[in-house]
């Protein structure tokens, strides 16, 4: 008879967990995520094909927030730089971008970054983190 009971336990548990079961907010939660990762594939083009051919500038950090998000263990970080391109004036950009956990310290305000800029849409800023 023990077996039985415990046949009747697991039926029992089953029953309720699955009362708090949702699966459209299961559904929209999972659309949310695949729409985040095409947002971040989306980006990841864009920063290749600026690395590649962006026109190489200097940027101040003014100032950088946590956004709370991590990716692959790396903190996704809110940067407020001011763009220095060559021959033109500079101007504001506020970035959200993935920061190596060795790049952290080179985030302070003041502090200078290497950085590649489209020349169709100065708003899109590619940080290169390897160069000094």
């Amino acid at each position: 008879m023990g077996f039985l009971k415990d046949i009747k336990k697991l039926s029992d548990q089953g029953k309720e967990m699955s009362k708090g079961f949702d699966p459209a907010a299961q559904m929209r939660d999972a659309t949310a995520a695949m729409e985040a990762a095409g947002q971040m594939m989306t980006q990841q083009a864009e920063a290749a094909r600026l690395a590649a051919s962006g026109e190489p500038a200097s940027a101040q950090v003014n100032a950088s927030r946590d956004t709370g998000q991590v990716i692959n263990m790396q903190p996704v970080l809110e940067m407020s730089l001011l763009v220095f391109p060559e021959g033109a004036p500079p101007y504001p950009v506020t970035l959200r971008q993935i920061v190596p956990l060795a790049q952290l310290g080179r985030l302070t305000p003041g502090s200078r970054l290497a950085v590649k800029v489209d020349p169709g849409k100065r708003e899109l800023v590619w940080i290169d983190w390897a160069a000094s």
